[in-house]
This record gives structure tokens, C-alpha cells and sequence, in this order.
């Protein structure tokens, strides 16, 4: 079985800037979405090695956040899970 047929939801194709927000809110991260559902992403990052196991996405352009973690990291993309439910933003310069 492949993959894509073990997800709970269907993954649509997207190309949306990200900010990997550290837990304690110290580190920003920029990141692209290159696929998104509502069970989780595909990230591609140029230092995935410095994205933290556990974060926040944050999403500018829906000015929506989202509690993260790793499932799988390959090359320079990063696999996740959404382990809380998308919240508005809280209006602050990233």
C-alpha cells in the first residue's frame, strides 16, 4: 500500500509561505506549503534540520496558526501532523 493511501484526508497541491514558530515563540522559521490538508502538511524548508520536532504553523495569508509536529523528514521537506485545531492568528509582525 503507497503512502498517500494510508492518509485520513486528501491532500491538495498548494504553494503558500509558512512560518515555522518555535513553542516558546523565540525562533521564526520560513517555510513553503507545498501540500496541506486538514490532518497535516508537506513543508519544504532550507535548513529542515533546524525545525524543531514540535511547532506552530503559522499561515500569513489565511492569518491562521496551528499546533505541528515531524512525522518524517526527507532532503529539504518536512512531513506533519496538525495536532491542534487552526486558530486565528494573534496580530503580530513575523
Amino acid at each position: 500500500m503507497a503512502y498517500d493511501d494510508k492518509r485520513s484526508a486528501r491532500r491538495m497541491r498548494v504553494l503558500k509561505d509558512g512560518k515555522i514558530v518555535t513553542m516558546n515563540n523565540r525562533s521564526v522559521i520560513d517555510c513553503a506549503v507545498r501540500d496541506l490538508s486538514e490532518t497535516g502538511a508537506r513543508l519544504r524548508c532550507q535548513d529542515q534540520a533546524a525545525v524543531p520536532n514540535e511547532f506552530r504553523l503559522l499561515l500569513p495569508h489565511d492569518k491562521t496558526i496551528r499546533d505541528a509536529k515531524v512525522v518524517w523528514r526527507r532532503d529539504d521537506h518536512v512531513g506533519i501532523a496538525f495536532t491542534g485545531p487552526a486558530k486565528l492568528a494573534p496580530p503580530r509582525k513575523w
